[in-house]
Order: structure tokens, then sequence, then C-alpha cells
């Protein structure tokens, strides 16, 4: 326990606590390896997509840093993104459009408040389309059907009843693979 009457230790506690909180809030960004992860998965759909695939990047133009992601995912995208027998394609799309965007995945971005998650879920469900996203919290929520993480460890997340919901179906040897809630 830490003695108030001492100061040092009272601000070393201070300190350390502001640091647990901003670690404890940092947001988890798309990478260059996360998109091959992404990529790479999609291929082992049932009926594996191909060709050009118009990636939807969904973000919340209320919120600096998801915006500041999209912009960044974009960039990592470039002209089209080649990962196995796909070129992921970006094209923005603000969380109130997400409905009416002409996309064949969705990427989430952070910073999208539990409110338009839904609007995220069920323009996913309505397109069958995947969602795919690096808060592993929002596929645990049912928001995406997968999440991806290259950091610290390859990690592959697919909530079974979101993929159902949006028909996407995995083959078995990439089931055996993931971890499925």
């Amino acid at each position: 326990m830490c003695d108030p009457m001492n100061p040092r230790r009272f601000q070393s506690l201070i300190l350390a606590c502001g640091l647990a909180i901003a670690c404890g809030s940092a947001r988890a960004e798309f990478t260059q390896n996360d998109l091959q992860i992404a990529g790479r998965a999609l291929g082992f759909l049932d009926n594996p997509l191909s060709g050009d695939i118009d990636a939807g990047i969904v973000y919340a133009p209320g919120d600096p840093q998801s915006v500041r992601e999209a912009e960044a995912l974009k960039a990592l995208l470039g002209q089209g993104l080649r990962v196995g027998n796909i070129t992921l394609k970006p094209v923005l799309v603000p969380v109130a459009d997400v409905g009416h965007a002409n996309v064949t995945i969705l990427l989430l971005t952070d910073g999208v408040t539990s409110v338009e998650a839904k609007a995220v879920t069920d323009a996913a469900k309505a397109k069958r389309t995947a969602c795919i996203t690096t808060d592993l919290a929002q596929v645990r929520n049912g928001v995406c059907a997968m999440g991806v993480r290259a950091q610290p460890r390859v990690e592959i997340l697919v909530n079974r009843t979101a993929a159902l919901s949006t028909g996407l179906s995995f083959s078995v040897v990439f089931r055996m693979m993931i971890t499925e809630t």
C-alpha cells in the first residue's frame, strides 16, 4: 500500500495509474500484416472470393481517430493490395452510409459507437458480406464476423453467429486453425 504522506510514492502511483489507463484504452489499427491475414482468411470461405474486391473502410466521421485510421487504412491499401487470389480496393464509407455502400467486404475501424455498430451489423446481414476488424471485442459482441490481429501473435477470431447471419461459411480445415465464439 502507498503511504499518502510520501509524495514520491504517491506521484509514482498516480503516474502508474495514468499509464495503465492510457494503455488500456489504446486502439488497435489495421496493419499491413492484419490485411494480409484477413485476405488469406477470405480464401478459406466455402465460396472463396477472387479478383478485385471493393473493401469498404467503415469509419465514424465524428471521431477524429477513426477518420485518421480510415485514411491510414486507405493508404495501406493504395490502389489495391493483392493478397492471394484477391485484390483489396479501398472505398471510404462513413458509418451512416454503410447500408448503401456498394462494397464486397467491410473493414471496421475503431471509434464506431454501439449505436452505429448496429447499422454495420444490419448492413453486413443485408448484403451478406464479411465484416472484418482488428477490434476483437466487436467480434465477440457480434458486430463483425471476423477479427484479425498480427501482433503480438497471429489471432483470427470468428463469431459463428455473425458469420452464419451474413452467409459466411469457412472450410473445415480453416475452422480447425481459428478461434470461434
